[in-house]
């Protein structure tokens, strides 16, 4: 198997992992949002993740989805002019069919073709329908995958918001700027982009070696970083903004652990970073 299989399984066994997350989440009374369809995409190898990791260590993932949740949500809500959302890595997300969408949106999934196959079948198979004109291209992202999104009705001259969530510290620090450089290519003015990342610091500090080792056992290492996401996208004329885990807009009433400011030198982050085209 060559190493391109390997990393491609690797990223294709974070999406069950996520997917059961969604399922635990959604069988909680006080739920942060709803997936219905979470618990069979996860599959039994989703499911023998979960049963391995405490109530807590999940709660990051938790947080996320539900901050990305709000942040599409507000993004489609206050601009009018943004009907083009664009899930690169889409995984098993299911934002298509589960969240309310305005008219004329279009939902572009890119993903491995064997993991938008098994959603779809899974999908289907629950008669489950989108909220929205759902789009899915089956692409590797390291690929020249820009001349299909186009060829599936994606205008670049119009603004777009894009979501890159639960994998770029998989990534290669070059393969994950590389990635963000193509995707703010195809962004017109006023378009939106949101991901997480991780600082270099998190790799090695005592804080966070035990979510490291745990990926690292896993199967699924940690290896790509951003130490100053602020700076490389006001370079490229875009303007970020860094949210920590348990921050106001990231809390929920979940986070049970102090708040780290967003910039606090020599300390690890995971962050959720948002970021407009100017």
């Amino acid at each position: 198997m060559t190493s391109e299989n390997d990393h491609n399984q690797m990223l294709a066994s974070t999406a069950y992992w996520i997917a059961a997350v969604r399922a635990s989440e959604s069988k909680r009374k006080d739920r942060l949002f709803n997936d219905p369809w979470a618990e069979a995409l996860a599959s039994s190898e989703g499911s023998r993740w979960i049963q391995q990791r405490s109530p807590d260590s999940i709660i990051p993932i938790v947080l996320r989805t539900r901050f990305f949740d709000d942040f599409l949500k507000r993004i489609i809500s206050d601009n009018t002019a943004v009907r083009q959302i664009v899930l690169v890595g889409a995984g098993m997300d299911t934002r298509a069919f589960r969240m309310d969408w305005p008219e004329q949106t279009h939902f572009y999934e890119l993903d491995q073709a064997r993991i938008l196959e098994y959603k779809n079948k899974i999908l289907n198979s629950r008669s489950a329908r989108p909220k929205c004109e759902r789009i899915t291209i089956a692409t590797d992202l390291i690929s020249d995958w820009e001349p299909m999104l186009k060829k599936a009705g994606f205008d670049q001259a119009q603004p777009s918001v894009w979501l890159l969530e639960g994998f770029l510290f998989y990534l290669s620090n070059q393969n994950l700027i590389n990635l963000l450089k193509r995707v703010m290519n195809l962004a017109a003015t006023g378009s939106y982009i949101g991901f997480d990342i991780i600082n270099s610091i998190t790799l090695t500090s005592p804080m966070t070696k035990n979510w490291v080792d745990m990926q690292a056992e896993s199967g699924a290492p940690w290896i790509g970083s951003m130490d100053d996401p602020n700076s490389f996208f006001a370079s490229h004329f875009w303007h970020a903004t860094l949210t920590t885990l348990g921050a106001p807009e990231a809390n929920y009433d979940r986070w049970p652990y102090p708040v780290i400011p967003a910039t606090l030198p020599g300390m690890p982050y995971l962050w959720f970073v948002t970021a407009e085209k100017q």
